[in-house]
């Protein structure tokens, strides 16, 4: 076992510990964490499941016996469902199977060696230093580390993360209490424990945008409503939204988004009036740009009008050139009566289209 100071008391394995409420994990696969200190102070952060934050208690007494701090006997409890200690302990000491913390510099920078630290019971961080000469432990700001310890979130709800102290003695030489069993016994107003919480790594994340520019036609009679449907294949999602087209001559530009969209695979269906509806496969697994186009009843060749050249396109499907077949999109686009199948009709039916003699729409 790590050698300590003389001086160093006995670990106590006693701290009264916090009933946490957990809520049920949300969609959101987030933690909200408030980190509570010795007089409530109490600061919250939302962290993602996976990541990992600091959580920073500070003691500042320096109206006390200008700051010095001789003993103390503290914990730090957590919910173990919902979180875990991210640092290194070790749990096969000689002396100890309670999980002494190894690296006592980083999560007790003050006190350091001077401290037996261990995290040994799930949900619980217990520390326990003396140094009784006129010294002490300097804790004289509010930048005074009382500990600093790594936490990994493991599933989703809300979590306290609360400091209690059982013994906090200033340094002389009858180690005069300031806290003792739990209760503070002099100078409340005269020493705080400020609290803070890092950021997370990265964002966390409830949800992606899909969105892109929608691309459509203006017709005979004048329908601007496009209607973009977003349709989850791996999951239970679904969305609309409508769009009035924008028109710049006869072509129509269009911005659409769904909001907070899960990660997955969807199928973005896009229709209008006088219109062939439109599929479009979407992978979604970070904020996404699709842009999709759709287009009139008998534009084979999809430029927004329909000329004798898309009549033409129809015809030599019908003829059976292999380089002339349609497939795809351009092959709905010239099914004008939508039987499945492109037969000599649907290209006369475009042809009329373009002298006027018919009206596909």
């Amino acid at each position: 076992m790590r050698k300590l100071l003389s001086l160093v008391l006995a670990l106590v394995m006693v701290a009264s510990l916090t009933v946490v409420a957990v809520g049920a994990a949300g969609a959101s696969g987030a933690a909200t964490v408030t980190l509570k200190g010795l007089q409530g102070e109490t600061v919250s952060q939302t962290y993602a499941v996976g990541e990992t934050f600091t959580a920073y208690t500070y003691l500042n007494a320096s109206q006390i016996n200008d700051g010095k701090i001789g003993s103390m006997d503290g914990s730090l409890t957590y919910n173990s469902a919902v979180l875990e200690i991210a640092e290194t302990y070790n749990t096969n000491t000689e002396d100890y199977d309670y999980g002494l913390i190894d690296d006592l510099e980083t999560v007790f920078p003050i006190i350091g060696d001077s401290a037996i630290g261990n995290a040994g019971k799930s949900g619980v961080i217990y520390y326990n230093a003396s140094k009784p000469a006129l010294k002490g432990f300097q804790f004289d700001s509010d930048t005074s580390s009382l500990s600093v310890v790594r936490f990994k979130v493991i599933a989703a709800g809300e979590t306290t993360i609360e400091n209690t102290m059982k013994t906090l003695a200033i340094s002389d030489r009858n180690l005069t209490r300031i806290i003792a069993k739990g209760v503070i016994q002099q100078g409340k107003e005269n020493f705080t424990t400020p609290v803070a919480l890092s950021e997370p790594a990265t964002p966390v994340v409830t949800g992606y945008t899909v969105s892109g520019v929608a691309t459509s036609y203006k017709t005979n009679d004048g329908v601007d409503d496009v209607t973009l449907k977003l349709t989850g294949s791996d999951n239970n999602y679904t969305d609309s939204v409508t769009v009035t087209a924008t028109y710049s001559g006869v072509t129509a530009a269009t911005d659409y988004a769904f909001e907070n969209v899960p990660a997955g695979e969807y199928t973005l269906s896009v229709e209008k009036g006088n219109h062939v509806t439109r599929e479009y496969t979407v992978s979604v697994s970070a904020d996404t740009t699709q842009d999709v186009k759709i287009c009139p009843i008998g534009d084979v060749n999809m430029n927004g009008r329909v000329q004798s050249n898309d009549a033409t396109k129809a015809y030599k499907h019908v003829q059976g050139g292999a380089e002339d077949q349609l497939t795809d999109y351009a092959f709905k686009c010239a099914d004008v009566n939508k039987n499945g199948r492109i037969q000599s009709n649907d290209a006369t039916q475009i042809y009329r289209q373009t002298t006027g003699a018919h009206n596909l729409f």
